[in-house]
């Protein structure tokens, strides 16, 4: 209930309206099929937005005996004592509805609610007065003893407990085989262990997923959006799996903040939801997120798209130290970093034969500080921003010994802003493998044997 209550936070804000949650007891066990209960709140609770304007809205649930009652309460439009009886009759509308309700709809929300709850052997009850809002309330019961003899239900036998070890066993195993299958590995080439912020309110589900990244990722850990935004500006996580709906601040707000903050736009972001409506998934994505996972979600799964969003962003290191950076696929960069390297390239491109420039000239021609500038160049290519410009230097030198055999090696290398020759045979040598005579005469003969 707290995940669909959720849902319609930002709506209530936008609408001027107080929404607030009670329940006597933090949890209830009972028995029901999440996505059919999913679907008869939802409904109510659209219906209590669609007719209230002002005042307020409320989710109210407690255990009466061995039934659980959850009540929403409105001050809406309220309806009429004699629409009560048919208020829940397929394809019946209140007369005049259409012109206060945003939407109508077809009649048929309160008549499908009302089906799924009695097949849950419960109940729904209407109390309302015109003009001053109203309360549908659902009562469910809490066991098992009224599914017994209904021939709809099945109840599955337990598993033994030596199968269920079997099985965790094999997803264990699973998961470890997922997570090595990549090779982490830093700018010195030294095995790293990368940092992942888990960003959860239900203190069971964090746990989980701590135990599920712990043995291949550090962990930090956040129980709201808030809390997480928080940790994501001090620890400056590799990647962010976070919930979408949690009190203070959303999943999906959250994802916002940090893809439109040049501090943090970096950070890769899953987000789980336990609502797979496709607009859900949309605004999550519009939002920044690179991947989303509904919930209950399979660990394997999940592991293995938190190793895949690592790995790609290896495998975008890899090509910016190799290949020119007009030749990297920067697609599934945010865009605020594609500008950052896009600035950069045309900063060092532009004082390319300049020995004296440094990194304070770079932060003032892209506009960033130097904090800022080292943190996103480690995030973002995996080198020091003085080794990119070092590596953007010697990919330009390699074109131009390619391209013009005849420049003298200690021109090309004086162009390209290298103090001296020998500094420049030596940083060149340590990139290639091979001096820059060596490597102009290996480019030649290469030409020539695809020539012949």
């Amino acid at each position: 209930m707290k995940e669909i209550f959720y849902v319609f936070s930002d709506y209530a804000h936008s609408k001027g309206l107080k929404y607030e949650f009670f329940s006597n007891q933090e949890v209830i066990l009972c028995w029901f099929d999440s996505k059919q209960l999913e679907k008869v709140f939802l409904n109510l609770l659209s219906n209590a937005f669609k007719y209230t304007e002002r005042g307020s809205i409320e989710i109210k649930i407690c255990v009466e005996g061995e039934n659980v009652a959850i009540s929403i309460h409105d001050t809406g439009k309220g309806i009429a004592m004699g629409d009560f009886n048919r208020i829940f009759d397929r394809f019946y509308q209140i007369e005049g509805s259409s012109e206060t309700a945003t939407s109508p709809g077809t009649g048929i929300g309160l008549a499908l609610t009302k089906s799924i709850v009695e097949k849950h052997h419960g109940e729904i009850c209407l109390d309302s007065q015109l003009g001053k809002g109203s309360v549908f309330t659902v009562k469910l019961p809490l066991g098992d003893a009224r599914y017994i003899h209904d021939e709809h239900v099945h109840f599955a036998d337990r598993e033994k407990e030596s199968d269920l070890k079997e099985t965790d066993e094999d997803s264990r195993v699973g998961i470890c085989a997922v997570a090595n299958e990549e090779s982490f590995q830093s700018e010195e080439g030294e095995s790293k262990k990368y940092t992942v912020l888990v960003v959860e309110d239900n203190d069971e589900l964090i746990q989980v997923l701590c135990e599920l990244f712990s043995p291949f990722y550090q962990v930090i850990m956040a129980s709201n959006g808030k809390e997480g935004l928080d940790k994501a500006y001090e620890y400056k996580p590799d990647l962010i799996i976070s919930d979408i709906m949690m009190p203070e601040m959303s999943g999906t707000e959250m994802c916002l903040k940090i893809k439109n903050n040049i501090d943090l736009c970096h950070i890769p972001i899953i987000l789980l939801t336990a609502l797979n409506s496709v607009e859900q998934n949309i605004e999550g994505l519009n939002r920044g997120a690179d991947d989303y996972i509904s919930k209950p979600f399979n660990p394997r799964i999940l592991l293995a798209r938190a190793n895949n969003l690592v790995r790609n962003r290896l495998l975008i290191h890899n090509q910016i130290r190799k290949n020119p950076i007009t030749e990297v696929d920067l697609t599934s960069i945010n865009l605020l970093d594609q500008e950052i390297l896009k600035k950069t390239s045309e900063a060092i491109e532009a004082h390319m034969d300049d020995t004296e420039f440094d990194i304070p000239e770079l932060c003032k021609e892209i506009g960033v500080g130097r904090s800022v500038l080292y943190s996103k160049f480690k995030a973002l290519t995996g080198m020091t921003p003085n080794n990119f410009i070092l590596n953007y230097r010697l990919k330009f030198a390699a074109t131009m010994l390619q391209k013009y055999p005849d420049i003298p090696v200690s021109e090309v290398g004086d162009k390209c802003g290298f103090s001296s020759p020998v500094y420049f045979s030596r940083c060149f040598k340590n990139q290639y493998g091979v001096t820059p005579q060596n490597y102009r005469k290996s480019s030649r003969n290469n030409s020539m044997e695809k020539g012949v």
